[in-house]
């Protein structure tokens, strides 16, 4: 099944209007919610094996609180995230599962034009380490083959678009090296992509990336070097609300297309997440600002839930 070039096509044509458009919420950390065992290593990826009709429950209630556009669970799926869990072989069944859940929650749930996204991101068992985290090994992601490198995006993104994505979003980008990998493989299926990066405040306070993801440049080399033609739209996702504003400040010293900002909310101890974040009201005052500042594509990351979907949904509405 193709790609509902429709769907892409209401969603650039909204977008190129100035309207607001809202996404799903956290999908890693609501299939915990629901109850969904996380892997120590492929996190989330492997309830796409053994549980893909909760995976198509959470895409439903997103739906149902309001979202425009869902994001697969494929964040995980990568080879380079699978083949560590011993699912090196499974690889091609759980993108196809993902999407077919993303699939069937719109065809089930959704009552107005939904957007489907295939999902590929830096994850690699590195996320999951916490002992990792800024000791990688011998120094920057482009040297460190663990990350997922341009087969595994070429392989994922082929996965994706056969499987009938309507996008491709790419999510916690934070080295050059593989983000010029991924890039390349999303825009080579033909998709729509949109970047997505992670901003950290460094101790200068100026805006860098996550140390255990990226090469230790600036946010603002990172989408210099990013920002080309292929890029439908840059988000700012998987990040502390704090430093939005500034963030949408950079991207829009490169980048003259739509913004988006999904931020997480709580705290990470490998492999759960930890619920002690914003309420969806104290979300949606974040968003609103978000909103004011520019940013189209609003949705929420990692302990957002639909209760902050719906929150999003009805506080935005008709703000675009």
């Amino acid at each position: 099944k193709g790609p509902d070039m429709g769907v892409a096509e209401d969603l650039a044509g909204r977008l190129a209007g100035g309207e607001l458009v809202i996404i799903d919420g956290g999908m890693g950390s609501q299939l915990q919610a629901e109850g969904v065992p996380m892997d120590d290593l492929a996190w989330s990826a492997r309830a796409n094996l053994d549980q893909p009709d909760v995976v198509q429950r959470v895409h439903e209630a997103y739906i149902g609180a309001g979202a425009e556009v869902i994001i697969a669970n494929t964040f995980a799926a990568s080879r380079a995230a699978l083949e560590p869990a011993g699912l090196g072989d499974r690889v091609a069944e759980a993108n196809r599962n993902a999407m077919r859940a993303a699939l069937a929650a719109r065809d089930a749930a959704a009552t107005r034009p939904v957007a489907v996204a295939g999902s590929m991101s830096s994850f690699c068992p590195i996320a999951m380490d916490s002992d990792a985290l800024g000791a990688r090994l011998g120094g920057p992601a482009a040297e460190d083959p663990r990350f997922p490198g341009p087969d595994d995006y070429q392989e994922q993104a082929g996965l994706l678009a056969e499987a009938g994505a309507d996008l491709i979003v790419l999510e916690m980008i934070e080295a050059q090296s593989y983000g010029r990998a991924a890039v390349q493989a999303a825009a080579d299926t033909g998709l729509p992509v949109w970047l997505g990066i992670s901003p950290a405040r460094l101790d200068d306070g100026t805006l860098g990336t996550f140390p255990e993801l990226g090469d230790g440049e600036s946010l603002d080399g990172l989408v210099r070097a990013l920002t080309g033609p292929a890029l439908a739209a840059i988000t700012v996702m998987h990040h502390n609300a704090e430093v939005t504003l500034d963030a949408i400040d950079v991207i829009r010293g490169h980048f003259g297309g739509p913004i988006g900002v999904y931020a997480e909310t709580g705290g990470w101890q490998p492999p759960l997440w930890v619920f002690d974040g914003l309420t969806p009201d104290e979300y949606l005052s974040h968003a609103i600002t978000w909103a004011g500042h520019g940013a189209q594509l609003i949705g929420g990351c990692c302990g957002t839930g639909p209760g902050h979907i719906q929150a999003l949904s009805e506080g935005l509405a008709r703000r675009g």
